[in-house]
């Protein structure tokens, strides 16, 4: 694992040009992009979990307004990899999805945060839900070679939001890694292939009968999914020490009944 102190190294202050050297689409509202720095430089490492500003300058050489997004690749300081969901009210996403091409510039921030992975032997439980799941990837990446047993959990409507399917499905080739994936709405195609996953929500049920009592919990997602996720597991005894979350919309306090 990544130590919890990032290399200083090639740092910078403020926002720096990157360029879009690829860009794939994940599911029919998620696409990545792949950034590496204008000038060539090589990246500082990050913890698992962080998160880069990201803002674009408008033909009339206005910026937009800066938003937030989770890297969703391991750190490898050659480029770094962002996954945006499309948002209908949100200008930028909608921009980075639709209009970014490969070869533009971006403006980012180095990454920063501190939904970080704590440094224990517990086995390591990640959930997500939509979205949600790229903090919850990148510290799967990260805590794959330690030995930890790791679970990963994701719950999306159906398979045209599966993102990071064939990832997730060689990550499971690890000994120590397992995952199931919840679809809360699937389709008629889905019917077909139900061995690949859970019909309907995670319930406290399945959550009592399959996830381990000792465990370090992470999660992230919508607003509704993290409330139910959090006080099924308040509800089960884990302590609140092990609970640990992020929240993607600020001034919602999930801890409240």
């Amino acid at each position: 694992m990544i130590d919890n102190k990032v290399n200083s190294d090639n740092k910078w202050k403020g926002f720096k040009d990157f360029i879009v050297f690829n860009k794939v689409k994940e599911d029919e509202a998620v696409t990545s992009l792949y950034l590496k720095a204008s000038d060539g430089s090589k990246l500082p490492e990050f913890i698992a979990g962080q998160f880069i500003a990201i803002r674009l300058r408008n033909e009339d050489n206005t910026l937009t307004k800066p938003r937030q997004y989770t890297l969703s690749m391991k750190s490898n300081g050659e480029f770094y990899r962002v996954s945006v969901k499309r948002e209908e009210k949100g200008f930028l996403s909608k921009k980075l999805c639709d209009e970014i091409k490969i070869g533009d510039t971006l403006e980012i921030t180095v990454p920063i945060g501190k939904f970080i992975l704590k440094d224990n032997g517990k086995p390591l439980v990640l959930i997500g839900g939509g979205i949600g799941v790229t903090p919850m990837l990148t510290m799967a990446y990260d805590a794959i070679s330690s030995g930890r047993k790791i679970h990963l959990i994701y719950s999306i409507p159906n398979s045209k939001n599966h993102s990071f399917k064939e990832e997730i499905e060689r990550l499971c080739e690890n000994n120590n890694f397992k995952s199931n994936v919840f679809y809360t709405r699937p389709n008629e195609t889905d019917a077909l292939r139900k061995d690949f996953y859970i019909k309907g929500r995670m319930s406290k049920e399945w959550m009592i009968d399959n996830l381990p009592k000792d465990g370090d919990f992470y999660f992230c997602g919508p607003v509704p999914f993290m409330k139910d996720v959090y006080h099924n597991l308040i509800s089960m005894g884990i302590e609140k020490e092990y609970v640990n979350f992020e929240m993607f919309e600020s001034g919602e306090d999930i801890t409240k009944e």
